[in-house]
């Protein structure tokens, strides 16, 4: 894994991630972020990008129109980074091994930044399951766009890594994770408190 700078692998990345999500994903975006790339035999084969600076990818094309307002006052840059654009090629994705390793290094990455808190969302419900699986990750919205189910969520980052062991541990152990994400009362009562401060 490495950071990148470079707008021809910048145009790589975002050609292979919006092929595999069917979102698209403003160059602009890029160009204002970390970007990090997982290659193989030079050729980029997964990556991610963390996001410093709002607005936030996560809020802008996760959130409704209507729910905007009430949910951005809680996203400041000073407290927050986003992991957004998280994408592993197929064969890699379905290698245990390969795939433990890309996402453990991409929560070293999240685990070196100093923001407290982590920002995350999907539009994929079996992502969101993974990524609700944690026992410190907060679903903190749902909304419905393009006729489909979006989830974010947040983490504190001390917590980001462990619940990324998490994931990997489920994965390698093949646990059954819930039809529904659990609602965590009392994680939500506790970040939201936090972000309050």
């Amino acid at each position: 894994m490495r950071k990148t700078e470079k707008q021809e692998e910048y145009l790589i990345f975002k050609r292979k991630y919006e092929g595999i999500s069917d979102l698209k994903l403003p160059i602009e975006y890029l160009d204002k972020s970390d970007v990090f790339v997982f290659t193989e035999k030079d050729e980029i084969v997964g990556g991610f990008i963390l996001g410093k600076k709002g607005p936030y990818r996560t809020i802008e094309v996760f959130v409704s129109k209507s729910n905007l307002e009430h949910i951005t006052e809680y996203f400041t840059e000073e407290v927050f980074c986003e992991v957004c654009c998280f994408w592993i090629e197929r064969k890699f994705r379905k290698n245990p091994i390969s795939n433990a390793k890309f996402w453990l290094k991409m929560a070293y990455a999240v685990k070196a930044q100093e923001n407290k808190f982590i920002l995350f969302g999907t539009n994929s419900e079996g992502l969101a399951k993974m990524y609700g699986y944690p026992k410190n990750s907060l679903l903190f919205h749902q909304d419905f766009l393009a006729n489909r189910g979006t989830f974010i969520f947040l983490a504190r980052r001390r917590d980001f890594a462990r619940g990324v062991w998490e994931i990997v541990i489920s994965k390698f152990l093949r646990r059954e994770r819930n039809r529904n994400i659990i609602k965590k009362d009392e994680l939500e009562k506790a970040l939201i408190y936090e972000l309050s401060k």
